[in-house]
């Protein structure tokens, strides 16, 4: 008797014709009429063949993305599409016996199966007799109904997350089911690199180099809703998309094929968002989607957009808040003494109540307590590493037993202005031309292969972060002939973090790169710098205003530099602050003072000043105008950016 997998493939493709192959007889001989059709018809640069396969053409003519060797079938599959068809059609018809299951092309590759079955008429019943459990096993755990693309958003605390992340859900039903709790049974699918340090440096080198391996995983949806939402407390944005039911199928099969090999995981740009479109690209070669994301970075947002460039791709959007939302929510609509309460049981369940708290009240402020432990000790308490955390919760559980009153279902409303596709493009370029004291007009030219900074829109981007990566400042002054690298930084964060009777995190930044220096200490050199900086942030201060106040060590590097005793190296100390100023989503005022006290350098001390007004005329365009400060230099600029 056939197995689920194959009478399911069977009954997907009964309209396809049926090749005139008879069984039994040598495999070759059988597979022969199948290559020759195969060859005749050019199967071998079908899209679908190639989609399938990874392979994509590059400077070394083409190749497969895949590094598993288990993933090829001929010895030159990984150059050559032909050969690792015809190598699919004969391994079919091997009769074994094979050592394990996957080593059976069949159970191995049954969306290549699927694929010559629609192409070539290969009929699964003319095939000598197998039997696939792990792939019936697996295709009837996730029972593919539908497919959602999730992103989950910045995630700042971790340099892998620091850009978001996307995966794939397998829906058992055709579609999401919005503010419901069934696609918590779901699969997620996700591409990562698996790591095998955690060395910072050496976790940098190896992840933009290529050195990590990369491969497929699936779970259930609940543990990764665990992970982003509870554990690290990051929205998911939920994109419902419309594939065809033989597509989805098509999908789940091809998924089961990656999770058997892996790819070599560049941070940059074959990264997850990558590796998901390349898998949908697979599934549905009508689609068009990598050609619509970067080629040196591809980054999470990007991926979100290039679905909204096939039209009816997308067929709906959900939002699932995270435990750091849902608290903010509910702690929103406590009164200054119910919260008071709500942060005070969080760590001491037995707290007493205020005597004026109605029976509701006091069940609100547990359900708020209950939501900021959970903040507070979500993977602690998940992985069961904090009995201590585990005792408190269960304090609190008991707590609010004793109210006989049910709570009032939380409801989130989807905050559409943080919806990712809603965001500009992630690369930036800019054209602007000024006046400076030291040697007078200047055009300028700014790029930036990504993110976001804190003046640039903000729909589509967590308000109080920033990120880039690579932005780049060059100046020329036509009068002197002079060409200046006026500012360059691998990368650059900001991450404000308003301090609030319940959270105290410090705001903080980092960057790393190189900038001119324009003090008496070198007046127009260019310096390698690192800098860290803590403090503490407040936002929305009158509505539109944002504080950031903080304490900042930088070092920098040049020969031509007068540092510490004369040697090329200075340390600069001291406080730094920035406002921000929104007037709605439009423009922004952006404003920074620095002082520096420069330890056993000449001089002693520095200083900049800086303001940034952007006007956001669209989502691709802005007018930008700068003025800066500093004790050998006073400049300012207007100009144009645009986004892409």
């Amino acid at each position: 008797m056939a197995s689920p997998g194959a009478a399911l493939l069977l009954f997907l493709l009964v309209a396809s014709p049926v090749a005139d192959v008879a069984p039994g007889g040598a495999p070759a001989a059988q597979a022969a009429p199948l290559v020759a059709r195969a060859r005749a018809s050019r199967l071998a640069e079908d899209p679908g063949w190639l989609r399938l396969g990874h392979w994509r053409r590059g400077l070394r003519g083409l190749r497969s993305e895949v590094d598993g060797r288990e993933f090829f079938l001929a010895k030159t599959g990984k150059i050559d599409p032909a050969a690792e068809l015809e190598a699919t059609i004969e391994g079919l018809f091997s009769p074994g016996p094979f050592a394990e299951e996957l080593a059976d092309p069949f159970c191995r590759f049954p969306a290549r199966v699927a694929f010559l079955a629609a192409r070539l008429g290969l009929d699964p019943a003319a095939l000598p007799p197998r039997s696939c459990p792990k792939l019936d096993d697996f295709l009837a755990r996730v029972r593919p109904g539908g497919v959602t693309l999730v992103f989950s958003s910045y995630y700042l605390n971790n340099p892998s997350s620091s850009f978001g992340h996307t995966l794939l859900r397998l829906d058992k039903a055709e579609g999401a089911l919005e503010g419901k709790h069934f696609e918590l049974l779901d699969y997620g699918v996700d591409y990562a690199a698996t790591v095998d340090t955690s060395n910072a440096i050496l976790y940098a080198v190896k992840g933009l180099f290529g050195l990590f391996k990369g491969e497929f995983k699936h779970y259930a949806y609940y543990y990764k809703v665990r992970q982003y939402g509870d554990f690290e407390s990051r929205d998911l944005w939920e994109y419902d998309l419309a594939l065809a039911p033989e597509e989805t199928q098509l999908l789940a099969r091809h998924l089961w094929e990656l999770g058997g090999t892996w790819f070599a995981y560049w941070y940059l740009d074959e990264n997850c968002s990558y590796h998901v479109l390349g898998a949908l690209e697979a599934a549905a070669p009508r689609l068009d989607l990598l050609s619509h994301v970067g080629r040196a970075v591809v980054l999470p947002s990007d991926t979100v957009k290039a679905l909204y460039a096939n039209a009816g791709l997308v067929r709906a959007v959900h939002y699932r808040p995270s435990i750091r939302t849902q608290f903010e929510a509910r702690a929103r609509a406590l009164d200054a003494l119910e919260l008071r309460t709500a942060v005070e049981l969080a760590g001491r369940p037995a707290a007493p109540f205020p005597d004026a708290l109605a029976p509701e009240r006091r069940v609100a402020v547990l359900d708020a307590a209950q939501d900021l432990l959970d903040l507070r000790h979500g993977r602690k308490l998940v992985m069961g590493e904090d009995p201590a955390a585990a005792q408190l919760r269960q304090a609190l559980l008991e707590r609010r037993a004793e109210i006989p009153v049910p709570s009032v279902a939380l409801e989130v409303p989807a905050p559409e202005v943080r919806r990712p596709d809603q965001g500009h493009g992630s690369f930036r370029a800019g054209l602007a031309g000024g006046a400076s004291r030291a040697y007078g007009g200047y055009a300028a030219l700014d790029g930036r292969l990504a993110l976001h900074d804190l003046a640039d829109p903000l729909r589509g981007y967590p308000p109080t972060a920033q990120i880039e990566f690579l932005p780049t400042r060059l100046r020329y002054y036509p009068e002197h002939q002079r060409l200046e690298l006026d500012d360059v930084s691998l990368v650059k964060v900001v991450s404000l973090n308003p301090v609030s009777r319940w959270d105290q995190r410090p705001s903080w930044r980092m960057r790393v790169g190189a900038t001119t220096v324009r003090d008496g200490g070198c007046a127009g050199c260019l310096a390698g710098a690192i800098e860290l900086g803590g403090g503490l942030g407040a936002a929305n201060l009158a509505g539109p205003v944002d504080l950031l106040a903080l304490g900042d060590a930088e070092l920098l590097g040049s020969p031509r530099l007068d540092g510490i005793r004369g040697a090329g190296v200075r340390l600069g100390l001291g406080p730094s602050a920035l406002v921000r100023i929104r007037a709605g989503e439009r423009a922004v005022l952006l404003a920074e003072a620095r002082w520096r006290y420069l330890p056993f350098a000449v001089p002693e001390q520095t200083w900049t000043v800086s303001g940034t007004l952007r006007l956001h005329l669209a989502r691709a365009l802005s007018l930008a105008l700068e003025a800066r400060a500093a004790p050998e230099e006073r400049d300012v600029q207007a100009g144009v950016l645009v986004y892409r």
